[in-house]
């Protein structure tokens, strides 16, 4: 495939991620009206697109892609870690907020979080399937000695579905329901 199409398309990606880098990028023009950890997670998204875009830009002006697909990586370790980042400190916000409210009316005592049985296992149905799809299409992809390609199907499988696992699991006990 030729870099010009990987390019166009990586722009047309990036170009649609407006959705999600524009509010990020409002939020932290906000800067002190917003929480540390939404000015966080909005650093976080705008610090992925931002080397996606990067990538692209290389894919027209580098001959090899290594240097795109380091730079677009290197933007989702550190887009990850900042999120991260962020939701630690969403979780000490709230944990500061419990306290400011318990001080108003020490009779409040904050609800159990469950998570919802239904919602997980919707949760974890679609990270089956999601895992099952991405293995079979390892293995029937041929291109060599089968062992590897069971080994990356049954990696790439536990990883999406512990992915899955943990999304359902936050999900769930956010919602509540």
């Amino acid at each position: 495939m030729s870099h010009i199409v990987l390019a166009i398309g990586t722009a047309a990606i990036t170009a649609s991620g407006c959705v999600w880098y524009l509010p990020a990028i409002a939020d932290l023009q906000a800067a002190e009206d917003r929480p540390r950890s939404a000015r966080t997670a909005a650093a976080a998204c705008v610090t992925w697109w931002a080397c996606l875009a990067l990538a692209g830009g290389l894919l027209l002006a580098v001959p090899a892609w290594q240097p795109a697909a380091q730079i677009a990586l290197a933007g989702l370790v550190a887009g990850v870690l900042l999120r991260v980042r962020a939701h630690l400190q969403s979780r000490t916000e709230q944990r500061e907020e419990a306290v400011r409210w318990a001080l108003i009316d020490p009779n409040t005592a904050p609800l159990p979080v469950r998570p919802s049985p239904r919602a997980l296992l919707g949760w974890l149905l679609v990270g089956l399937a999601v895992a099952s799809l991405g293995a079979a299409s390892i293995l029937l992809s041929g291109g060599g000695p089968l062992a590897p390609r069971l080994a990356a199907a049954a990696g790439s499988a536990v990883a999406v579905s512990t992915a899955f696992l943990l999304i359902g699991l936050g999900n769930a006990r956010r919602h509540r329901i």
